[in-house]
């Protein structure tokens, strides 16, 4: 078991807004909520690279179609 000192009036907001009862389910949602955005930046940070065609006739320019 750990011991931390936690801000309570933060910790009850949290839990309101979680919508849990326990100081345990409040801090595992919260820090699971943290990693999970961590990753969407992540992975947006990983898509925001990636070159796209937003011209539907690009590839057919391309290829001389049009």
């Amino acid at each position: 078991m750990t011991s931390v000192d936690v801000d309570t009036e933060l910790l009850t907001a949290a839990k309101s807004i979680l919508g849990v009862r326990t100081t345990k389910d409040a801090i595992n949602q919260a820090l699971g909520d943290i990693v999970k955005r961590q990753r969407q930046l992540d992975a947006l940070a990983t898509l925001s690279v990636i070159e796209v065609d937003v011209d539907p006739r690009a590839e057919e320019l391309r290829d001389g179609d049009a």
